[in-house]
């Protein structure tokens, strides 16, 4: 292979950024550190000390190349290969820099703004243009790619766009219906659920989802409901239910507590 001795493109750089649920739906500023080769601002890129010559290779002519041939029992075959005096760039370095030892960049770390878009998703990246390493010999500067890493959320799924959760609803909301108050990424909001709710139904709620990357609008928030049974009731509240269990002609066998379980549930 034959090294290219004209302007050369600088080295990408990839890195990871962590966001929350919300950043990642609503989009947010970040500060990145990259730490990256710059053009040596000593001698400008060139290698040389300054006030010092950058003279023609002498092997290979300043063309960055140079012909070999060899002879074997086939004949004579010539090769054209890159000049390993002056790696190909057609000239050399009498004095190199001092701070960059002859190379043109030194290493630096930066601190860049990103703007996260709203409704980026996990894995995604997002490139920053001619934010890499520097260009060789006039060549641009490489790019920074980010790629993010969201964590999930305490209530919400995500899948494109529309996210879903499960809601606790009171037995009585469910048989009677009426309002509920449902999570969202924007606060509680109040939602009217049918009478006779059964467990495991789905709802869903136009434009509560993740606003959608680079367009208009949002997804679709979607909820199951599950029942909240109490863990506690009182004598009045379980004769009640009973009651209203042997209204449908259900048999209920309630058992009732001892001063034995009394004083183990608070001990509990």
């Amino acid at each position: 292979s034959r090294k290219s001795s004209g302007p050369t493109k600088g080295a990408d750089i990839r890195t990871t950024l962590n966001l929350k649920f919300e950043e990642a739906a609503f989009g947010v500023k970040k500060e990145i550190n990259i730490t990256r080769n710059e053009k040596c601002d000593t001698c400008n890129g060139s290698g040389a000390k300054p006030g010092s010559k950058i003279i023609t290779c002498d092997k290979c002519g300043g063309r960055g190349k140079i012909q070999v041939t060899q002879n074997t029992i086939m004949g004579s075959f010539s090769t054209v290969r890159t000049c390993d005096k002056c790696s190909g760039s057609g000239k050399v370095i009498q004095t190199p820099c001092e701070k960059c030892s002859g190379k043109g960049t030194v290493r630096k770390t930066r601190k860049i703004e990103v703007s996260i878009p709203a409704g980026i998703d996990n894995g995604q990246a997002l490139p920053l243009r001619g934010e890499g390493d520097a260009g060789l010999k006039g060549g641009p500067n490489g790019d920074v790619y980010v790629v993010v890493k969201v964590a999930s959320h305490k209530y919400f799924k995500r899948n494109g766009y529309d996210i879903s959760a499960s809601v606790r609803v009171p037995y009585a909301k469910m048989v009677l219906g009426g309002d509920i108050k449902i999570p969202t990424l924007d606060g509680e909001m109040e939602f009217s659920i049918p009478e006779g709710t059964s467990c495991g139904t789905k709802f869903r709620v136009k434009e509560q989802g993740i606003p959608i990357l680079n367009g208009k609008g949002r997804g679709v928030l979607e909820f199951v409901v599950d029942v909240d049974v109490p863990k506690k009731l009182n004598d009045e509240q379980r004769e009640l239910l009973k009651k209203f269990a042997e209204s449908f002609g259900d048999e209920v066998n309630v058992k009732k507590k001892s001063i034995f379980d009394d004083i183990k549930s608070k001990f509990n």
